[in-house]
């Protein structure tokens, strides 16, 4: 592609603040990334639908793949975050999307060649560590090339990323699985010493190579602007860390409770995305497949509407009032996603829960889909890569780790079986939306608080 879809007009100092609109095809910009992002959800979340032929394969427990989709992958997605997020802050974001894309596509194709839990958890920690840099690239280079008003709208479309990605990995993971399962492809694999989900886990990573070339050759860095001008800084010019925690919990006050209500959701949108889809084999007796068919649309309807709603909602705020009604907004979502997150993993129909698990998903997406929008408007420019990094660090290092794992656990406490697995989810998901409520409420207040002043 000769046209390449970012540039900006010549100009002698690079580091000066030029018109929004001097960048092309932003539209494409956040559609590509979008893409990205779904990819890296279908391959992380990919493993859900092969629990059981994986647990059955490998000889593992529910805490081992607790382990195996909890902190064996987010302790390293959070830990590289936290490096990647310099760079993010000063290098050219554009490349570095590009290179990590390329390192998780081949991570995760080499989970197919796994042979044990340990290589297995190697393979799942390079997709891991790669997949780290996307998101606060990605939402960085929005903040450059729209203004605060549109920010949360491209950011609502960007983060339809995991719903997309997820309910691709329940549906295709199901799909592949079953095919990989019987008939010739079965045979064929077989005598290559193959399991059917080792073929899964090759047939969604290897497409990811596609992505990183779009990147790297349709794309280019655009300027950077700072969010607010009286603190720009000079372009060679970086923030200690000690500058950018100074700015989040210091002069930013609604930043800890908000931090600290976006682990709950997070943790309790994990717990969803690990165990409801063994929940419905086991309880129900449903195959792969099936649990494929049923639960993938519910998730990805459900989470594209609440997307939507997020980008409407987003057009109702101005530049000055856009962080206290991004955070209220948000209160609210997760406030009716508590009572569903508590009823579907209990109830005794497959069809209600899959509706209930569409609500939830809708209702959850709906304060996803606003999560970054108040560092992208609050932080300044060189501080926002690491601002958002530490968003992830948090939610990945404690929400990713403590959700599946905590399930996992108090399943095999209460017995291990469908009904116990049910009774974990409404323990997890309930208290973690409870306290989600909260703290979007107590952050709110003091934006409304410092606004008074």
């Amino acid at each position: 592609m000769s046209d390449h879809p970012v540039s900006s007009r010549p100009v002698a100092d690079a580091a000066r603040i030029t018109p929004y609109d001097s960048v092309r095809h932003p539209v494409y910009i956040v559609l590509l990334f979008f893409v990205c992002f779904a990819f890296s959800y279908l391959d992380r979340q990919v493993v859900s639908i092969l629990v059981q032929p994986i647990k059955q394969s490998l000889a593992l427990s529910d805490t081992q793949i607790g382990l195996l989709q909890g902190f064996s992958f987010t302790m390293c997605y959070a830990t590289a975050g936290v490096f990647v997020a310099r760079l993010v802050d000063r290098g050219n974001r554009v490349k570095l999307i590009a290179a990590c894309i390329a390192i998780w596509a081949i991570s995760t194709a080499a989970c197919g060649f796994a042979t044990n839990f340990t290589e297995l958890l190697l393979a799942r920690a390079g997709t891991a560590v790669a997949e780290a840099a996307l998101s606060p690239a990605a939402l960085s280079i929005f903040s450059d090339i729209f203004p605060p008003r549109r920010v949360a709208r491209a950011s609502s479309v960007f983060m339809l990323g995991p719903y997309v990605g997820g309910g691709a990995a329940l549906f295709g993971g199901g799909m592949l699985l079953s095919a990989a399962a019987t008939g010739d492809g079965n045979a064929w694999l077989l005598a290559r010493g193959f399991e059917p989900w080792q073929a899964v886990f090759v047939a969604v990573g290897l497409p990811g190579l596609l992505l990183a070339a779009l990147v790297a050759f349709t794309v280019r860095e655009p300027a950077r602007r700072e969010a607010d001008m009286q603190r720009a800084r000079r372009h060679d010019e970086m923030p200690s860390l000690r500058d950018v925690l100074a700015e989040l919990f210091v002069r930013n006050r609604f930043c800890l409770p908000y931090f600290a209500a976006y682990v709950a959701l997070i943790t309790l949108f994990y717990s969803h995305a690990a165990w409801f889809p063994t929940l419905l084999m086991r309880h129900f007796q449903l195959a792969p497949k099936v649990v494929g068919q049923m639960a993938a649309p519910a998730y990805m309807i459900g989470g594209m509407l609440g997307v939507a709603c997020a980008g409407l909602l987003s057009t109702r705020v101005t530049d000055d009032t856009a962080l206290r009604k991004v955070l209220g907004f948000s209160a609210c979502a997760v406030a009716l996603l508590m009572p569903a997150a508590v009823a579907m993993p209990l109830v005794a129909s497959s069809e209600l829960a899959i509706v209930l698990y569409g609500i939830s998903a809708l209702t959850a997406s709906i304060a996803m889909g606003l999560a970054p929008v108040p560092l992208q408007i609050a932080v300044p420019n060189r501080m926002r890569g690491r601002s958002l990094a530490l968003l992830v660090f948090m939610t990945n290092a404690i929400s990713g780790g403590v959700g599946p794992l905590s399930v996992g656990y108090l399943n095999e406490r209460l017995g291990a079986t469908g009904a116990s697995l049910g009774m974990s989810l409404a323990i997890v998901g309930g208290a973690s939306a409870f306290i989600s409520v909260i703290l979007y409420a107590l952050a709110t207040r003091r934006v409304s608080a410092a606004n008074s002043h």
